[in-house]
């Protein structure tokens, strides 16, 4: 068995000329796919992408993500070339709101034209309202049998800006999805281990990703009140902004974790978070602190460590991130213990290599596809 990609460049400040060099770079080591992973910050314009792509023998992709990790480093302007050995498929959506049947279409004509491959990566817009429902349209047709880890993409800054590319253009409310030989087997680990401190509350009226009461009560007063509660501080709902990376909120899945919800921004006295929240649903606040989330990223490698399978890990250079932006931007200065407490855990020659994403994507461990928040990803053979 050999492993999944040919090779991982990384570059910060990249320009588009140092793109197009190292796409050449990496088609001359035989990869049979690139996907090229844009920092929001970075100098490189999603939109030279289609004409980069065009010129290039093998199928490029591309997104905009808040920030790219390689090894110990982090970037919020860095670019990364991932190239892929094959056999690898991809499949560009062009618009995941577009209705149910038309997705369906899509997605089984790709599973009728390459029904054995197996794991699979995901990139969707992570800001798009359509995530959850188009998620669950991917576990429809693509079955329970693929092991998927994907990411949210984006820029948080510029929500209304094209995230993704191929040959043909670039768009915005989009998915890319690639699919691996079965050949490979895929390991991943999620994990965010934050407690709850208040709760639970009634979600009594939201519409998609937009929270606009609980408990009968506007949603922003009923969550400054509670995090002024939790914090022994006076918070007022013109403050919240300030504390929405330390208290997600979480519904309760059977297995007793939580699937987080990050708020993003305050619309009036609505919540908008990443991913939906279903009326009536029941929701807690969690709280993340710094000790809190190292020590969950030092479980997460230490517990992705030990999934390695003996007989492929020695092949496999790099152990793939998806860790997400909101824990970044919680940590500031800091997040650079959290890279290092995941490098700790990992064995010797393991290269990290991923994204801080706008949302993270797994399977469960029955197998179904989540989008969720605050979690750290990591994936490999």
């Amino acid at each position: 068995m050999t492993a999944i990609f040919t090779n991982i460049e990384f570059l910060d400040d990249a320009t588009e000329k140092d793109v197009v060099a190292l796409i050449a770079q990496t088609v001359s080591k035989d990869a049979q796919y690139i996907l090229v992973v844009i920092g929001s910050q970075s100098t490189v314009s999603i939109e030279s992408i289609p004409a980069i792509a065009a010129t290039t023998s093998v199928p490029v992709n591309a997104c905009v993500i808040p920030g790219v990790v390689f090894g110990r480093h982090y970037s919020y302007s860095g670019t990364l070339i991932l190239g892929f050995k094959g056999p690898v498929t991809s499949l560009l959506i062009p618009d995941i709101g577009a209705s149910h049947e038309v997705l369906c279409q899509q997605l089984q004509q790709f599973v009728a034209t390459n029904g054995t491959y197996g794991s699979a990566g995901i990139f969707v817009d992570g800001l798009s309202h359509a995530v959850e429902p188009f998620i669950a349209t991917v576990y429809e047709n693509l079955g329970s049998d693929r092991i998927l880890i994907g990411a949210g993409v984006g820029d948080l800054n510029h929500p209304t800006n094209v995230s993704i590319a191929n040959e043909q253009g670039c768009y915005r409310n989009a998915a890319i999805i690639f699919c691996y030989s079965n050949s490979f087997k895929l390991q991943v680990e999620g994990k965010h281990d934050l407690p709850q401190v208040a709760g639970p509350y009634l979600v009594t009226e939201a519409s998609a990703n937009l929270i606009h009461s609980l408990n009968y009560q506007p949603a922003a007063a009923v969550f400054s009140d509670a995090i002024s509660a939790v914090s022994g501080i006076e918070i007022s709902q013109n403050e919240i902004v300030q504390h929405i990376h330390s208290y997600p909120f979480g519904l309760k899945q059977l297995n007793e974790e939580y699937l987080v919800r990050d708020i993003i921004a305050v619309n009036g006295n609505s919540l908008l978070c990443v991913g939906n929240v279903a009326e009536n649903s029941l929701v807690y606040i969690l709280n993340a602190t710094q000790d809190i989330l190292i020590t969950a990223a030092s479980d997460a490698g230490k517990q992705f460590s030990q999934k390695l399978l003996p007989a492929t890990a020695d092949q496999m250079r790099y152990v793939v991130l998806i860790d997400c932006i909101s824990r970044a931007l919680y940590l500031g200065g800091d997040y650079q213990l959290e890279l290092d407490a995941i490098c700790e855990q990992l064995p010797e020659g393991k290269i990290l290599a991923g994204v801080l994403s706008i949302g993270e994507i797994k399977n469960t461990c029955q197998g179904a596809i989540q989008f969720l928040n605050k979690t750290i990803v990591l994936g490999g053979l």
